[in-house]
């Protein structure tokens, strides 16, 4: 009878070393997947990592074991804790040397209406002149404007136009050519144009005689 006995209390001694031992094989299993997922620095794996160390710490048999477990949960609770903290912005501001300069304000374009009213007439309409002008080489036309600035807009490159206010006056030289010649003088205010015409005969066969006889008294 008490060999019977002190066989099934080994048999039970047996029993329990090997629960224990699976136990423990079992935990530190848990344990292992725990610290895997603690590595990962994200709230969810850190969950995740609570949730294997809660378990391994009700597989251990030893309270050394489950003071692990409680301290590696302990770990996993200020990690989320940390990562949970909102991180500040960065500031959109550029520093000096980053900042872009701004091109300067481009200066508003100021439309200048034009004038429709401008009223612009001369005294003349064309003016002649001889071919050896002599004292008569200036003649004066009066410009008629409600405006005081018209301008000579063009006039012929063998005569030369003064203004003055309210009239110009135009200037030519002998007509050294075999022909009549003819120019017009461009008056204009704002977009209002009028035109002088400007003749000057050609030189006669007394005008020819007179020049030889000056020339050789030259």
């Amino acid at each position: 009878m008490k060999i019977f006995m002190l066989r099934n209390l080994c048999v039970l001694i047996f029993f329990a070393v090997c629960v224990a031992a699976g136990a423990q094989s079992s935990g530190d299993k848990l344990f292992l997947e725990g610290q895997n997922l603690q590595k990962v620095l994200t709230v969810g794996s850190q969950n995740a990592a609570i949730k294997k160390f809660t378990a391994a710490k009700v597989v251990y048999m030893t309270a050394d074991k489950k003071k692990m477990c409680d301290n590696q949960i302990a770990v996993c609770r200020s990690n989320i804790r940390s990562l949970s903290v909102k991180k500040p912005k960065k500031s959109s501001r550029k520093s000096k040397e980053e900042a872009v300069v701004e091109k300067p304000a481009e200066k508003p374009v100021v439309e200048v209406k034009k004038r429709t009213d401008v009223k612009l007439r001369l005294s003349e309409d064309g003016l002649e002149f001889k071919a050896i002008p002599g004292d008569g080489a200036t003649q004066s036309v009066d410009v008629f404007c409600n405006y005081d600035d018209w301008a000579i807009a063009s006039c012929p490159d063998w005569a030369t136009v003064y203004t003055a206010k309210d009239k110009f006056t135009v200037e030519v030289k002998d007509n050294d050519t075999s022909d009549d010649r003819f120019g017009h003088v461009t008056v204009k205010c704002e977009d209002t144009e009028v035109v002088l015409v400007v003749k000057q005969k050609k030189k006669s066969f007394k005008d020819k005689m007179l020049d030889k006889i000056i020339k050789k008294k030259k």
